[in-house]
């Protein structure tokens, strides 16, 4: 498992449209706003809403249904 919260990364819905980056901490940023959060391999909203789960930099919901990419900066 990998773990966001050490590096840099660029959050990315599937049309390939920037969501916003992580940055060695356990938030997605878009700007100063902060929009999700990570958990080890899972993803939530910032009211702790679960989206679903990463697995290899694909943001899938509980369903299997891809949401978002994750990848290094």
């Amino acid at each position: 498992m990998i773990d966001y919260s050490k590096g840099r990364y660029t959050v990315k819905d599937t049309n390939g449209s920037l969501i916003g980056r992580i940055d060695e901490d356990e938030y997605v940023r878009s700007g100063t706003t902060l929009r999700f959060r990570v958990d080890g391999d899972e993803f939530y909203t910032l009211d702790g809403v679960l989206i679903g789960f990463i697995r290899s930099g694909i943001v899938t919901t509980p369903k299997g249904e891809p949401r978002y990419t994750i990848a290094p900066e």
